[in-house]
């Protein structure tokens, strides 16, 4: 005869309260000051939000926060970058579920795939941005009230298309990489132009695919299977290049560019470059060249030393007088490569800290299975080390993201650089200065938010604390 043990007894609010709150004599102190205390905050916060708060500021000029100072007549091209950029976000999402998917059958294990609808409920922080942009966007009049909810609209639904990503069969499941790196530079490239070097990102993608898509194999002679993959790599790159010279439409100069979508281009666009750049400076400071690990250590102490401030005035000050003659640089170009090089500094030393931490038994095991050293770090070491150091690396990435507010002192306008123009207008000249800062820091943390969400999910799918 089986018995079932008795359901436990359910939890009152009293009993929860006396628990929680009043569990000690001190508890019960600390609740009795702090709980007074943040139900004031809490009234004041709402009262300001939605009574007294003057946001007009924010919803009259709600357009110039995320496109700035860009020309009205192409905000299409703004519109189009967001629906390719979703298109490629749901092909990556897609790909990256039906590869998971494959390792998991590979090992036995079962897989749970998850819905656009789990991926927005994971980026609530997003969400919520994106709801109070609509907001604002919809207290203007009935005509203004659909535009904004088609883009959105629109966004999800190029997301909800490119995740079928997952469906394609095995065999071609690296298509989907493929496709996502090519929308995410033609989605740059609709509002930068597909003219002057706009190639090259498209080239190297495709080059590298020919590379090693050429079926070499039956050849003996290394330097024939050599031959052939350059041959490969020389007609993508003339295919593309013509391609390219047959459109030539240009777009508009990411020194035009300003408001929210040019702190997420630059932001984006610093981590894309200094993630693999911080990673060879890791490798260079642990090689047993003298040179190279003398030469990546002076770098990294000297640009770790010094605020990130001085590196943007000196980049827009001195970086010319180091180029050749004759070599024009933009203010964002030179911002863009401060920040990517001082970034790269910070995730060196962050990989450097994981490649410590790993047991030197690592690489013995791989010299004992007869793998050559590059083999062993790119297979065995850096999984492991890049693996453990997540943490420290999207918060070096958040970091990046939140400096990128820096660029208003070096007169770029980027998101926070906006609101002089704002104040600057007569209407608004003397007041709203909290109203619009607390807008943009609540865009600010929004993204950052998200960006801590999505690490902490990498973690636990990869077992980081195991």
């Amino acid at each position: 005869m089986t018995t079932t043990a008795p359901a436990p007894p359910q939890q009152t609010p009293v009993d929860w309260v006396r628990k929680n709150l009043f569990k000690n004599w001190w508890s019960g102190l600390i609740s009795v000051i702090l709980v007074p205390l943040i139900g004031y905050m809490a009234y004041r916060s709402l009262r300001f939000f939605f009574v007294t708060g003057q946001w007009d500021a924010v919803r009259v000029n709600l357009k110039l926060f995320m496109k700035g100072t860009f020309p009205n007549m192409q905000i299409w091209r703004l519109i189009a970058q967001m629906m390719i950029f979703a298109l490629a976000f749901g092909i990556g999402v897609g790909t990256n579920s039906a590869a998971s998917q494959d390792r998991a059958e590979d090992a036995g294990l079962g897989y749970e795939r998850g819905s656009i609808l789990q991926t927005l409920a994971r980026m609530w922080s997003l969400v919520a941005f994106i709801s109070l942009l609509l907001f604002f966007a919809t207290t203007d009049d009935v005509g203004n009230f659909i535009n904004p909810f088609l883009v959105v609209g629109g966004a999800l639904v190029m997301a909800a298309i490119g995740y079928q990503a997952h469906r394609f069969p095995r065999r071609i499941r690296n298509v989907g990489w493929l496709l996502t790196a090519t929308f995410l530079v033609i989605g740059f490239q609709v509002v930068s132009g597909f003219d002057a070097g706009g190639w090259v990102p498209l080239a190297i993608i495709f080059g590298g695919v020919a590379y090693g898509a050429v079926p070499v194999e039956r050849f003996d002679s290394a330097w024939l299977r050599f031959a052939l993959r350059l041959i490969a790599i020389a007609v993508v790159v003339l295919i593309v290049q013509a391609v390219y010279r047959a459109v030539d439409s240009p777009g508009i100069g990411w020194d035009k560019w300003s408001g929210l979508h040019l702190t997420l281009m630059v932001s984006a666009i610093a981590i894309v470059l200094a993630f693999p750049l911080g990673l060879l400076l890791a490798l260079a400071r642990r090689s047993t060249l003298p040179a190279l690990r003398i030469m990546a250590t002076v770098y990294i102490e000297v640009i770790r030393g010094v605020p990130l401030i001085t590196l943007l005035f000196m980049g827009q000050f001195i970086l010319g007088f180091l180029l050749p003659g004759g070599t024009v640089l933009s203010a964002i170009t030179r911002a863009i490569a401060v920040m990517t090089l001082f970034s790269a500094a910070y995730i060196a030393e962050i990989v450097r800290g994981g490649l410590q931490a790993l047991d030197k038994g690592q690489n013995e095991a791989g010299q004992a299975l007869g793998m050559a050293p590059p083999p062993i770090m790119r297979r065995i070491i850096l999984p492991q080390a890049l693996t453990a150091v997540i943490p420290a690396m999207v918060g070096q990435f958040i970091s990046l993201f939140k400096d990128s507010s820096l660029l208003s002192i070096i007169a770029i306008l980027e998101f926070l650089g906006v609101r002089k123009i704002i104040h600057a207008q007569a209407d608004f000249r003397s007041v709203a200065f909290a109203e619009t800062l607390i807008f943009v820091a609540i865009g600010y943390w929004a993204f950052a938010f998200a960006m801590s969400r999505e690490s902490q999910r990498l973690e636990r799918r990869l077992r980081v604390t195991r």
